[in-house]
């Protein structure tokens, strides 16, 4: 009995001592593959976040129009290329460093990035206005599947939507998966990024059987042209990606275009020593000039319909341009202007001295003798086809026809950008 008992107790330690072999080798994998994918994603992340504020960046100072993004780009060479597919179409591709003013974006595996841009918004495509109030065409969405998973043809996203209008997706493709194959399409004169130019060898299909690499209409994300899949790593799965949405993109654009127009006003003033008159607020035809009015928007015609008062394009000087973009793209209808009464012709300098009062909720902030404010977004409870300055303002002290107004934290009841004219 004691022999017996003696060999069951060798075969239990035996056994105790494959088991915890193989579960040492079980987890050694696991966290040698959990150190891979965090060293990819510390490398990885950073490079994304950088391609999306460059991108933001681009296209709040977009010569062409501010909210503009280049296209994709599409050989590899690391410029955009707007003639692949003219026009205001959804486009799939590298995302175009050189364009951008970027070194060489590589994610952690040492591939090139790839990116999606909204049609409407590519720099080629003016005929489609673009401001505060334009949407993306993307849904992002995460790769959950619901047990028991639906029936098949179902036309109900698996995923949850985490967003439904992103403007534009940047993704880091990661090692290959699956039957991903990067080879060389011209390995005499392979591109900067190497590899080749096609997106099903990069990117992949989420659990939910969303494809990264597909740019199409889809039905399973409502008012979104195309899905895209965030995901977590898997051995078929290593797409990481970030998204601009609207609420990314406007504010920063809102500011350049307040900011061009207070330029221009100041450069008015610096002229003539007066500021123009407004154009009355239910114009959204002429947008002309209207004598004595103080309050309203920027008044495009001046001499015709402000007797006195001096036109744009009145010496001394190079004619002063309202930008082209400012009414091809529909910030004249979101672009409120207002100036001191004391301020306006036949005044001079300002005199006598008047101001407008600019507020941060109820701490004064200070004077100002011309302000420019950018509407922003449509705000729940506002109707811009009324045309009342309470469905473009927001808060009741922007909106009640003073001459005080606030300037408040970007919030879901406020989102004015309130930009002083500086002075001459």
């Amino acid at each position: 009995m004691t022999s017996l008992h003696r060999q069951r107790g060798v075969a239990a330690v035996v056994f105790l001592a494959i088991f915890a072999m193989i579960m040492i080798g079980v987890l050694s994998t696991a966290f040698s593959s959990r150190s891979v994918q965090n060293d990819f994603d510390a490398k990885t992340f950073p490079v994304l976040a950088t391609a999306k504020e460059v991108l933001i960046s681009y296209a709040a100072s977009n010569s062409i129009g501010p909210g503009r993004l280049p296209c994709a780009d599409v050989d590899g060479d690391g410029e955009e290329d707007c003639s692949a597919a003219p026009g205001a179409v959804n486009q799939l591709g590298r995302l175009p460093w050189k364009t951008l003013g970027l070194p060489m974006p590589r994610d952690g595996a040492g591939e090139c990035l790839w990116y999606a841009v909204s049609g409407d918004f590519r720099e080629d495509s003016l005929a489609t206005p673009i401001n505060s109030d334009s949407n993306g065409k993307f849904g992002i969405v995460d790769d959950y599947v619901p047990s028991p998973p639906l029936p098949p043809n179902n036309n109900v996203l698996t995923g949850a939507t985490t967003q439904s209008l992103a403007i534009a997706v940047v993704f880091a493709p990661g090692a290959p998966t699956g039957s991903n194959d990067r080879t060389p399409s011209n390995p005499l004169a392979p591109p900067p990024c190497g590899g080749n130019d096609n997106a099903a060898n990069y990117l992949d299909t989420g659990a939910n059987g969303v494809n990264n690499a597909v740019l199409a209409t889809s039905s399973k994300v409502p008012l979104a042209a195309a899905a895209f899949v965030v995901g977590i790593p898997s051995h078929t799965f290593n797409d990481r990606l970030v998204y601009i949405t609207p609420a990314e993109l406007f504010p920063r654009v809102e500011r350049r275009v307040a900011g061009e127009i207070a330029k221009l006003l100041r450069d008015y003033y610096a002229r003539h020593h007066y500021y123009p008159f407004v154009s009355n607020f239910p114009d959204v035809t002429t947008f002309a000039c209207s004598p004595s009015a103080t309050r309203g928007r920027l008044p495009e015609t001046i001499a015709s319909s402000c007797p006195g008062v001096a036109d744009w394009a009145d010496p001394p000087g190079a004619p002063l341009v309202i930008p082209p973009w400012f009414s091809a793209n529909g910030w004249n209808l979101l672009t409120y202007y207002t100036l001191a009464p004391s301020c306006a012709y036949p005044s001079v300098n300002c005199l006598p001295v008047g101001s407008l009062l600019a507020l941060n909720g109820q701490a004064p902030i200070g004077s100002a003798r011309a302000l420019v404010i950018e509407a922003g977004r449509t705000l729940p409870g506002q109707n811009r086809s009324l045309n009342g300055v309470s469905d473009y303002l927001d808060g009741p002290e922007n909106a009640n026809g003073d001459d005080i107004y606030s300037s408040l934290p970007r919030s879901p009841i406020f989102n004015d950008v309130v930009i002083r004219v500086p002075w001459p």
